[in-house]
């Protein structure tokens, strides 16, 4: 009895050596995602903080300042795919069931909706610049005065 009882107990510790060699196998994995997703969710991020420091600072002439919205606006709809890449890396992050992700504070719809956020501020900068342009234009008042009107 005691022979089997070690032989069994000798079977049971090797299947738990492959299980806990499959399971590290599984986590090294879920590793590798998060660090990929972490990647891309921090570049985006950073990317965003840039852009809209850089919609914010608007120099130069009311045209010139309009130009440089109506580029960045182009760019932030061309980083869409940027985006999508990391909400497939977030798709497969829930589907695995990785919940946590230590190597990033971002999250797939936390950067979705700063980049709404983003793509919307452009928009209204755009809105408002045309509306000082049509202003000035149909005023009379110098450029420098709506400046310090704004």
């Amino acid at each position: 009895a005691l022979s089997d009882t070690w032989r069994n107990l000798q079977s049971i510790i090797g299947q738990r050596d492959q299980e806990l060699a499959l399971e590290e196998v599984r986590q090294e994995e879920n590793d590798k995602l998060r660090k990929e997703f972490a990647k891309h969710a921090n570049l985006f991020y950073q990317w965003l903080t840039e852009s809209r420091q850089q919609m914010m600072e608007g120099s130069g002439t009311l045209e010139e300042q309009l130009a440089a919205i109506g580029i960045k606006a182009h760019e932030v709809a061309g980083r869409a795919n940027d985006l999508k890449k990391i909400e497939d890396l977030g798709a497969v992050l829930e589907e695995k069931l990785i919940l946590d992700n230590r190597y990033t504070e971002h999250s797939t719809v936390g950067l979705a909706q700063q980049w709404d956020q983003l793509n919307q501020l452009g928009m209204r900068i755009r809105h408002n610049l045309e509306q000082q342009i049509q202003a000035r234009n149909q005023s009379g008042v110098s450029e420098d005065a709506l400046k310090e009107f704004s």
